[in-house]
């Protein structure tokens, strides 16, 4: 059986090496990237079981990489877990968000710093309901 297979979008390449290890070290195959743009060029090309989206970004935040996901056929119903290291972002803002653009919505949420244990729960959850599974290369 082929890993489950994962794109990673952090501006901060220590946590983009971190998710990446503990999933590498899991059984999965993960790709990263640094910048939203490159992250969605990557999960278009060969869309992943799961992305993992940090919220907060310069440039194009993780909101609007989201809804960009969401909206391309290649990776709308791919499950996307937002990662953020502001608490302030998941009460406020991100209620807003939800509530404003309820189908684009994430599949969950982790709060920075991220512990394995929760990650890998996370990801087995989302990746389980959502039914979805990454195309094999031919």
């Amino acid at each position: 059986m082929a890993p489950k297979t994962a794109v990673i979008i952090d501006d901060e390449p220590d946590i983009t090496t971190y998710f990446e290890t503990v999933l590498t070290d899991n059984g999965w195959s993960a790709r990263t990237a640094n910048d939203p743009n490159e992250g969605i060029a990557l999960a278009q090309e060969t869309p992943p079981d799961v992305i993992l989206l940090d919220v907060m970004m310069p440039e194009r935040g993780g909101l609007s990489t989201l809804i960009a996901l969401r909206k391309d056929e290649r990776t709308a119903e791919v499950p996307v877990v937002l990662i953020t290291g502001i608490q302030e972002t998941l009460t406020a803002d991100f209620g807003n968000f939800l509530d404003r653009f309820k189908k684009y919505h994430p599949d969950a949420y982790l709060q920075k710093p991220v512990k394995e244990a929760e990650l890998l729960q996370t990801l087995e959850s989302v990746t389980s309901r959502s039914g979805h599974e990454a195309a094999s290369p031919a």
